[in-house]
């Protein structure tokens, strides 16, 4: 699964010039496309995403990003 988490998470941070961190509109995009079945509504999305971003940079790593899905999807 790692694998494939990381090919998703490059793929959308390639499409903003990078390829360590997405943006936050980036990774909701990616989650809202790549793992819609698991988001119960996009309030609960904008929690896990305002949670995340603790240094309000704006951006997030492959971790964090890999945190997230495992919050939602219970693993």
């Amino acid at each position: 699964m790692a694998d494939e988490l990381l090919k998703a998470f490059t793929q959308y941070a390639l499409m903003e010039g990078g390829t360590t961190v997405l943006s936050i509109g980036g990774l909701k995009n990616l989650l809202q496309n790549q793992f819609a079945q698991y988001l119960k509504d996009s309030f609960s999305l904008d929690n896990i995403l305002k949670s995340l971003d603790k240094n309000n940079d704006g951006s997030v790593s492959f971790d964090e990003f890999v945190m997230i899905v495992k919050k939602i999807t219970g693993q």
